[in-house]
């Protein structure tokens, strides 16, 4: 008996040695890892934008006529802040502003406005924007770095700059102010596909590649082009999880 009593106590007694010290033990209460469900983020748009013409369609009769439907785009940086609410753990919501420039030009087109003749001259046009995106993110954690994501969304366009130039062969430029002809409202639809590199719990590096396409037309006019445009690039930015 005096063995078995012997040896509890040898156990018990390894055991409590065994155990660390009370330095090494650390608790964590629900208050220490709780999370917001909001996020933010600021994002550069490197893109290149062009013009297309709804149905392919080139007028005549509004003071130039076109060739045909091609034109040369260029490339922007444009700029965007966005909110999300994660209404779950892979999807969330969210809400943006941001400003959005776009120039185009057309090599050739039959100028004969305001004057006796016909010649042949260059089209330039600049318009610029203010964007309201709603978005959708769906995503997914690949490690606790990654984070993939897929972002559709519907933009809503104020669009407060249209400046169009003619310039006839060797002549001088005409410039005109169509601003006030342009449609209060345009829409947008995009689609962005990346993902956020986390560099801390909070902080993270947006990456996405994005498309866009504008869907009705920017001045709705008789014998005017039916110009919408289309870009694509990349969204480029910080993120911080609240």
């Amino acid at each position: 008996m005096k063995k078995w009593l012997f040896g509890i106590f040898s156990l018990y007694s390894a055991l409590a040695f065994a155990q660390p010290g009370d330095d090494d033990i650390e608790y964590f209460t629900d208050a220490d890892i709780t999370r917001s469900r909001f996020s933010a983020a600021i994002l550069f748009n490197p893109n290149y934008t062009n013009r297309r013409l709804i149905n392919d369609e080139v007028p005549s009769g509004g003071g130039y006529d076109l060739i045909n439907e091609n034109a040369d785009g260029s490339f922007q940086l444009n700029y965007n802040a966005e909110v999300f609410y994660a209404l779950g753990s892979a999807f969330d919501i969210g809400v943006g502003f941001g400003r959005t420039t776009a120039d185009y030009s057309v090599n050739r087109v039959q100028y004969y406005e305001n004057r006796n003749d016909t010649v042949n001259a260059k089209l330039e046009v600049a318009i610029s924007m203010y964007t309201i995106p709603l978005k959708l993110n769906f995503n997914t954690r690949v490690n606790d770095l990654w984070a993939l994501e897929v972002v559709p969304a519907v933009e809503f366009n104020i669009m407060d700059e249209y400046d169009q130039r003619i310039t006839p062969n060797g002549e001088s430029t005409v410039s005109s102010d169509l601003s006030s002809e342009k449609q209060p409202l345009n829409y947008t639809v995009s689609l962005s596909l990346g993902g956020t590199y986390y560099l801390t719990e909070s902080w993270g590096v947006v990456i996405r590649a994005n498309g866009r396409y504008m869907l009705n037309p920017i001045i709705e006019k008789t014998n005017f082009p039916r110009e919408t445009t289309y870009s694509f690039g990349a969204n480029i930015g910080l993120r911080y999880k609240f």
